[in-house]
Order: structure tokens, then sequence, then C-alpha cells
């Protein structure tokens, strides 16, 4: 998965909350590779594990922008 921005994947994932460790648990990729693709240490990774970090990604954004059901049984 050359080209992606998985630095900044990983930064957005964080900004909702999520530790390092937290998304290593989530998406399947160790906790060293996280931290090394936010530090800049590391660029690129295995085809399978951005494929499990992009699956997560995509899960926690689509969580975040669909609301509640409480907030919504408010309104």
């Amino acid at each position: 998965m050359c080209g992606m921005d998985w630095k900044n994947k990983i930064i957005e994932l964080i900004a909702t909350g999520m530790t390092q460790a937290q998304i290593a648990q989530e998406s399947g990729v160790s906790q060293p590779t996280i931290a090394g693709l936010v530090a800049g240490d590391q660029r690129d990774m295995r085809w399978a594990n951005g494929h499990r970090l992009l699956a997560l990604h995509r899960r926690v954004m689509r969580a975040k922008k669909t609301p509640d059901a409480k907030e919504v049984a408010h309104d």
C-alpha cells in the first residue's frame, strides 16, 4: 500500500480519542508499527496491515459521523 498517508490516518484516529495502543489492538497492527508511522520512522507497511488499519479508520470515522441513538431521541 505504497503512497498512503498512514500518519494522517492514525492522527485522525487519535483525534477521536483513541490511543496508539487501542489503534494497535483494534487493527491488529503492532503498536511499534503505529508509533513508527506517527514518528515518520516508517512510511509504509505490509498490505494486510494497511488493509486492517484502513478498515478501522473507516469504521471509526463512520461511527463518528453517525449520531448516537440517544442523541436523536432527545432532539
